[in-house]
């Protein structure tokens, strides 16, 4: 239990730092370079005059999606690394297509709730599959009794030194004999 209390204060902390770096600072990078690199994209797929809504607050989901993957524990580092490189770019692909769904003018300008909710759930659908290999030892019940799921369960979890791991690997033993 107390495993689970220090990752959750884990992921609270570098989630905490990160948010503060988007407000002081990130945010307005990430739009200057979005307002730079986007007409030339939406030109390239043929969406000439898309509006680039550089300050959305809603970019922001890069916050959670970082915390996570850090925070995950079972991942190789080689993972971590090529899950966080290619999920910030199907955020940044995500922060493009939520651009063209805006509907309105001028002051009433909006983005429609289904693509909002899409990006919003992006960044823990990009965790889940960065983060897939090391779910079934984060959630001991996730894998199917006796199949490849629950030995790679037991792997990720011996790795995490998981009391619930070594019992079951003690009966697995008994079992054997």
């Amino acid at each position: 239990m107390t495993r689970i209390l220090l990752r959750i204060a884990a992921f609270v902390a570098v989630t905490l730092v990160l948010t503060w770096l988007w407000n002081e600072g990130g945010r307005v990078l990430y739009g200057r370079f979005l307002r730079s690199v986007a007409p030339s994209i939406y030109d390239v797929l043929g969406f000439d005059g898309a509006r680039i809504g550089a300050m959305r607050q809603r970019y922001v989901n890069f916050v959670p999606f970082i915390g996570l993957v850090l925070v995950t524990p079972g991942l190789s580092p080689k993972r971590r690394l090529l899950g966080l490189l290619g999920g910030i770019l199907a955020l940044f692909v995500g922060h493009l297509a939520l651009n063209l769904t805006e509907v309105g003018a001028g002051r009433a300008r909006h983005l429609p709730m289904l693509p909002s909710l899409i990006s919003d759930t992006l960044p823990f659908i990009a965790w889940l599959v960065v983060a897939a290999p090391a779910l079934p030892g984060l959630w001991p019940g996730f894998a199917r009794e006796g199949g490849a799921s629950s030995a790679g369960a037991r792997d990720v979890a011996r790795t995490n030194g998981s009391d619930d791991s070594r019992r079951d690997a003690a009966a697995e033993g008994a079992k054997r004999s």
